[in-house]
């Protein structure tokens, strides 16, 4: 119970302090990926971050912090099924670890990168 109450309380104080726009250079990735956290995402939702190649856009995202000021974004497609977490340290140096689920519940085409963001505000 107080651990349900605990993540619920970082789960909803999180979008709030982490506002803003980061952009993230990825090794292995041919763009810039932006992570936006609400209240800078042009969606109507408003609850859910957003990890796209634009400001704003992309697939939702759901924002934990940890107790190290360490912030993770879990990364869902359109069917809410998670694909990524993307784990930003406080240096600012990012992990993205991607994945696929198949229908039967199966994980495959696992990967894992290294990037480095920058506050864009």
């Amino acid at each position: 119970m107080r651990a349900s109450l605990i993540l619920a309380v970082m789960m909803v104080a999180a979008p709030s302090a982490l506002a803003g726009v980061l952009q993230c250079k990825v090794e292995g990735y041919r763009n810039d990926v932006f992570i936006t956290t609400s209240p800078d995402t042009n969606q109507n939702d408003g609850h859910y971050a957003r990890i796209g190649v634009s400001r704003g856009i992309g697939d939702r995202a759901i924002v934990i912090v940890d107790r190290t000021g360490a912030q993770t974004f879990i990364e869902l497609n359109i069917d809410d099924t998670p694909i990524g977490l993307w784990t930003l340290q406080k240096d600012m140096r990012l992990v993205v670890s991607n994945h696929s689920i198949d229908p039967s519940g199966g994980v495959f085409a696992p990967s894992q990168y290294t990037g480095v963001c920058t506050r864009l505000r």
